[in-house]
């Protein structure tokens, strides 16, 4: 028995019709742990390096950790990996929901989907009976309006939906599972469109989940709930999520929405994956004032701003109207702004004229931004064009556009380190091996000018072994290549495990917790420095399974514009350090590189990880 894990995969081919059920390899499972990490295992074998992220031999490999499913805090984290048509990388993406409980009482860790049907179908999954099902009527349906269908014909179940942006094979699509969840950055749901996968059904089986001794997990459990429950400022985020947690960061950014407190926490009510103590999604039912009434699900509020109404409520309003729309129809808001940006810049510049845009005049006011959002998810117009993401959009429109198109791999950044310093979030963006996510970089503080104790706290907290501290740190500043590879070895240990990374879930978690939860569980015993080294061998198979596509260090480049000022608050912004002593230039910044390459064992000119250092993982099978 593996204890931890249901113990099988579900194979599916949708140009065939062909459904097929293998075990787990036990020694994926020890090697890989679960999750992303046997996941990059999958894709190594499944999805050809040449490969079109579009076509049917591309695969959507579905996968839960060993702690998904059991009373863990947080540990509803699924992961899925394909080919995304924006970076043209092998990616994960991440996202809580029911999806891994229900899959894992079904029977399976995971599932690998590739082919393409000939008509619009959904796949249900439940216990032995896997269907391939008709959704000709699902066609056309939005994001959550197809979750609410599919619940009405096999609840209790989990759903991971596309809307029309993935139908219409958007770059800059993202979905959700069961309306709270995002996930799919970087293309995943046009991915999904191409083979005609209009959802992903998982329905709770009668497969027990089981552990290896259930009373060690309780305590374990019982040890961080208490602290927890301790958390001062827990209430706070109960009652108004991640807005209230970063409402003053906000106001000093000069954000309007600082009057939109008591509007929020009165609509607003908690929305929480199995097993989360923390609550930080939200549904909001307005109940007055424009666009009321209505009932809004999003993964959060925080960083929304509107000010093109006469009263707070209406702006109020008015931004959560504008996130419905993005959800609904499965547009990434993230990639939309970044495209948006350009189109406006260009149109500023005369570059792009209404010739090209079909007579649209390209601005960020209210209605100009819902209409080309809908224009874009479905391709309609100059929404064709802004669907193909930075990249694609500015290459479309010639290489004036392309120069001054901001990107990393084809994909937006999430974070511009102008506005705050090249921390180890804003350098994990770079070396990202798919570029499917943007938090692999951090390890709990996420504000500028922290004193170095913290970071050793956290480091510590999270298994840095001493030495490595010692390499680290300094009195008054810190390495950020090394503190980047730490973080994304814990990072890596997150998403295989079936752990939620998010803010105020992994302020909790530490490297003991791990290892007693691990244990626990599937009943082997690790020190953290092995438990750690996984993460790391996980974090490699990604790297690998990239390099195979021919991406090198020439892909881990930063956007020229990093390098120019940004205005903002009517003040000039420079790429500054952590502690904004001194600026970054382009050559420091290739200096950060090599220094990265070096603490990851890999090849300072091309990126690729040395034999040796993929003998110590275990992976020299996998080398070039």
């Amino acid at each position: 028995m593996m204890y931890g894990y249901a113990g099988q995969i579900l194979y599916v081919d949708l140009s065939h019709n062909q459904i097929q059920i293998k075990a787990l390899d036990p020694e994926w499972a020890r090697k890989f742990l679960g999750g992303w990490g046997v996941n990059a295992r999958l894709a190594w074998d499944v999805i050809p390096p040449q490969a079109e992220a579009l076509s049917p031999e591309n695969a959507v490999i579905i996968g839960t950790g060993p702690f998904a499913g059991t009373i863990v805090p947080g540990s509803s984290e699924l992961s899925i990996t394909s080919k995304l048509p924006l970076s043209g990388g092998i990616g994960t993406g991440c996202g809580g929901g029911h999806f891994p409980l229900m899959m894992k009482t079904s029977g399976y860790d995971h599932v690998v989907i590739t082919g393409k049907a000939a008509r619009p179908v959904y796949l249900k999954i439940y216990n032995d009976e896997v269907e391939i099902l008709p959704a000709d009527d699902l066609w056309g349906q939005d994001t959550f309006e197809t979750v609410d269908t599919l619940r009405q014909r096999h609840e209790p179940c989990s759903i991971i939906p596309i809307g029309p942006s993935g139908e219409n094979l958007v770059g800059i699509s993202v979905t959700f599972i069961d309306k709270g969840g995002t996930v799919g950055f970087g293309g995943l749901p046009a991915v999904m469109g191409a083979k005609n996968l209009k959802a992903v059904v998982a329905c709770q089986g009668d497969r027990p989940i089981r552990a290896a001794d259930p009373r060690r997990l309780v305590k374990a459990v019982d040890r961080m709930m208490d602290q927890i429950k301790g958390y001062g400022l827990r209430p706070r985020l109960l009652q108004g999520g991640t807005f209230a947690m970063t409402l003053e960061w906000l106001k000093t950014m000069g954000r309007s929405s600082g009057e939109w407190e008591d509007i929020h926490n009165k609509v607003r009510q908690t929305l929480a994956c199995p097993s989360c103590p923390m609550g930080d999604k939200e549904v909001k039912r307005l109940q007055e004032g424009e666009f009321a009434p209505g009932i809004v699900y999003m993964t959060d509020f925080m960083g929304q701003d509107e000010n093109s109404a006469g009263t707070p409520l209406d702006n109020h309003n008015r931004a959560v109207h504008r996130v419905d729309l993005f959800n609904r129809l499965g547009v990434c808001r993230i990639g939309f702004m970044n495209v948006l940006n350009l189109m406006v810049s260009l149109y500023d510049q005369g570059l792009l004229t209404k010739d090209r845009t079909g007579g649209l005049e390209i601005n960020k006011n209210y209605e100009t931004v819902l209409n080309l959002v809908e224009m874009t998810a479905r391709r309609e117009g100059f929404g064709d064009i802004m669907a193909d993401g930075p990249l694609g959009a500015a290459r479309r429109l010639g290489p004036e556009a392309e120069k001054q198109a901001i990107h990393i791999k084809g994909c937006s950044p999430f974070i511009d380190p102008r506005m705050d310093s090249l921390n180890s979030m804003a350098f994990a963006q770079l070396v990202h091996p798919g570029r499917s996510n943007y938090a692999c970089g951090g390890i709990g503080i996420y504000m500028q000018g922290r004193p170095v104790e913290q970071f050793v706290h956290h480091a510590r907290r999270t298994g840095m072994a001493e030495l490595e501290i010692n390499r680290t740190f300094k009195a008054d500043s810190y390495q950020i290549p090394r503190l980047t590879k730490h973080a994304e070895d814990w990072y890596s240990l997150f998403n295989s495990l079936g752990q939620c990374h998010r803010l105020y879930i992994h302020r909790f978690q530490t490297m003991e917790h791990f290892r007693e939860f691990y244990g626990a569980i599937t009943g082997e015993e690790l020190e953290a420095g092995e438990l750690l080294q996984r993460g790391e061998r996980v974090w490699n198979m990604q790297k690998l399974l990239n390099l195979r596509l021919g991406f090198g260090r020439k892909d881990d480049a930063a956007p020229d514009s990093w390098f120019e000022p940004i205005e903002a608050e009517g003040q000039a912004r420079c790429l500054m350090d952590y502690y904004g002593q001194k600026g970054i230039s382009k050559m420091d910044v290739e200096r950060l590189l090599d220094e990265y390459y070096e603490a990851r064992g890999w090849d300072r000119d091309t990126g690729i990880p040395l034999a040796e250092h993929l003998k110590s993982l275990g992976l020299e099978e996998y080398a070039a």
